[in-house]
């Protein structure tokens, strides 16, 4: 039996049925096109649904925290108060994370994650992005490590959500291509002059033919809706650009929330 959870966006769920629990979920996207976004729904969901959630996102947490607030009407706060999620912020990376730059965490962090995964019982990860863990300089390492660290997900037997920059060199392409053949679920969210964004199902295992893009606002209150949605009618807004941990010091966990 095909088991599937919702992802938490509503006009993909409706089409798709969801994503397939206990696999991974890759979203890439512009800088500006909406993934944190997309990450907040997922958390969203997970809380929705009973789930123990945890996000690890590279946004200023007091940042993160208003803006899901005002567009998915959604508490951070309150969920990790709550104990129904867990919010770990990157210190120390860089706001746009490029991927030739030296920025890959180190495997004692990579151990310290899963263990907080393990501990609280986590059945739903959303990371946003994911380049500090796969982004290695070494091509020829590149597809074991990124095998690797996908097997380690599937190991856990949770719901992973991996957000990654769009591409911009030979190597970041390669990156994305190896992310994309071990990953079920691969969506493209972009961002054109003009403020349209679009979301793309490019690829869905086990089916033949993908849907045409859709178009989509970001509505506060309702968060990504379709553009034809008397919902979309909502202030749009930019959310990868809020201010971000600084660049030069460790990269290391912290906490965004005292008690989580």
């Amino acid at each position: 039996m095909i088991d599937k959870t919702r992802l938490g966006i509503p006009f993909f769920d409706e089409t798709s049925g969801g994503v397939y629990r206990k696999r991974p979920v890759l979203c890439c996207g512009k800088h500006g096109s909406g993934k944190t976004i997309l990450a907040l729904h997922c958390l969203k969901q997970a809380v929705k649904e009973g789930e123990q959630a945890l996000l690890l996102s590279s946004w200023n947490p007091r940042d993160l925290s208003i803006i899901s607030q005002k567009i998915l009407g959604f508490s951070c706060d309150d969920a990790a108060e709550s104990g129904a999620a867990t919010l770990l912020e990157y210190a120390g990376i860089m706001a746009s994370p490029v991927f030739e730059q030296d920025v890959t965490l180190p495997p004692d962090s990579f151990n310290e994650l899963i263990q907080i995964i393990e501990e609280k019982g986590v059945s739903r990860v959303i990371i946003d992005t994911v380049l500090p863990w796969v982004a290695i300089r070494q091509k020829d390492r590149l597809a074991k490590h990124v095998f690797s660290f996908i097997q380690a997900f599937d190991r856990m037997g949770v719901t992973a959500i991996f957000t990654l920059p769009k591409p911009v060199s030979p190597l970041a392409f390669t990156l994305k291509n190896l992310l994309e053949d071990l990953t079920p679920v691969t969506i493209t969210m972009d961002v054109d002059d003009s403020g349209t964004r679009t979301l793309s199902v490019n690829k869905y295992l086990g089916e033949s033919g993908m849907p045409p893009p859709i178009e989509f606002e970001i509505a506060t209150g309702a968060g990504m809706v379709p553009v034809q949605s008397e919902a979309a009618s909502g202030n749009a807004v930019n959310t990868d650009s809020a201010q971000q941990p600084a660049s030069g010091n460790p990269i290391r966990f912290a906490s965004a929330f005292k008690n989580t």
